[in-house]
């Protein structure tokens, strides 16, 4: 394939590299465009390849150990449904009283958080400002204002749409059986797909892969997991109201670098802040304390260098992400820019001929 594109004449090959870049630059248009209902489709699909791709090493251990495949996926399941038991035992319903509870009281944060503004619109008339800056400061108030309240507002609706669209999520068991059932099958005709002088620079590239993401999405989880630990043991010892709600949005934010600890940190920030300012400033140095150690410590040790990615690389991919697909976005785009990475550096090796 390659020495044919080589023999066609200098503006073909031209012209064929731009029908190549236009159909790339349409699909991701198209993408962008359906974005929701593209990703509502594909979310159950996403969710069973990573929990097949989570448990693949430990099926693949088991059949080395002359189990067959069906048995060991069983035996995982029946494991995985033990622990899913003791965890709707013993932590779904402190969830859901905290969640209960949160929701119950949003109105009244809603209105403490009015009064806030109020007194700190208030506050700024006893300076000398002139017409223009007070009227740019009472905007931005107001704006502030109407839009943290529409978004309390709004919180409990978002939950229950939250747990409707859990009910899709129940193919995710069955799409993950499949997925580790057929692994060695899906692979094969995955392979088939490429020339025959390619599929050995396909073969390596895809162990790289699978070395550098498989450490970094297992590592990540067990870290966001003792951070959540952390801060839920944290801020059930200050005193905090709905403390395993906060810490689980601590966790799960923290698998988003750099930003991720910060988003995770105001709701706990605000919460505690509508009690009073100084638990606002505890909550703060708790959550600080945890990142630290989680940075100092935690970190080096679990993950390493796995992502091998410049800060820049990123930053720029969580802002795309970020910009396209929301929050799904944000937690996805250090995983594909690993992904791409690879796949980037094996693409040069063909362009070179190696």
């Amino acid at each position: 394939m390659r020495e044919k594109i080589r023999g066609l004449p200098s503006w073909q090959q031209g012209l064929l590299l731009l029908a190549g870049g236009l159909f790339l630059v349409l699909t991701v248009i198209w993408v962008i465009r359906v974005r929701q209902a593209f990703l509502a489709a594909l979310a159950p699909f996403f969710a069973a390849l990573i929990m097949a791709y989570l448990l693949a090493p430990l099926v693949n251990f088991m059949e080395r150990r002359r189990i067959s495949r069906p048995v060991a996926i069983a035996v995982l399941y029946l494991l995985f449904a033990l622990v899913v038991f003791v965890f709707c035992v013993r932590v779904v319903p402190l969830f859901l009283d905290d969640l209960e509870e949160l929701v119950r009281q949003l109105p009244a944060y809603a209105a403490d958080l009015q009064r806030f503004l109020h007194r700190l619109e208030e506050g700024y008339r006893r300076f000398n400002l002139s017409p223009n800056a007070r009227g740019i400061v009472e905007n931005n108030i107001e704006a502030f204002s109407v839009a943290l309240v529409s978004r309390l507002e709004h919180f409990y609706n978002y939950l229950l749409s939250l747990f409707n669209s859990a009910i899709i999520l129940l193919l995710v068991p069955v799409l993950t059986y499949y997925f580790l059932r057929d692994e060695e099958s899906f692979k094969r005709r995955l392979l088939y797909l490429f020339p025959p002088d390619y599929r050995r620079l396909i073969i390596s590239a895809a162990e790289e892969i699978n070395s550098d993401l498989g450490a970094f999405i297992r590592g990540s989880l067990l870290v966001s997991f003792v951070v959540a630990l952390f801060a839920y043991a944290g801020l059930l010892f200050l005193g905090v109201k709905f403390p395993l709600v906060l810490a689980i949005v601590i966790g799960v934010t923290n698998l988003i670098p750099y930003i991720g600890p910060i988003i995770g940190a105001l709701p706990a920030c605000l919460l505690a802040f509508l009690d009073t300012p100084l638990l606002s400033l505890k909550v703060a140095l708790l959550i600080v304390i945890v990142q630290q150690v989680e940075s100092q410590l935690i970190a080096p040790v679990i993950l390493g260098r796995s992502a091998r990615l410049h800060p820049l690389v990123i930053i720029f991919a969580l802002l795309l992400g970020g910009k396209l697909f929301g929050f799904i976005g944000l937690l996805l785009a250090v995983p594909v820019a690993l992904v791409l990475r690879i796949l980037g550096k094996y693409l040069l090796l063909i362009c070179r001929g190696s």
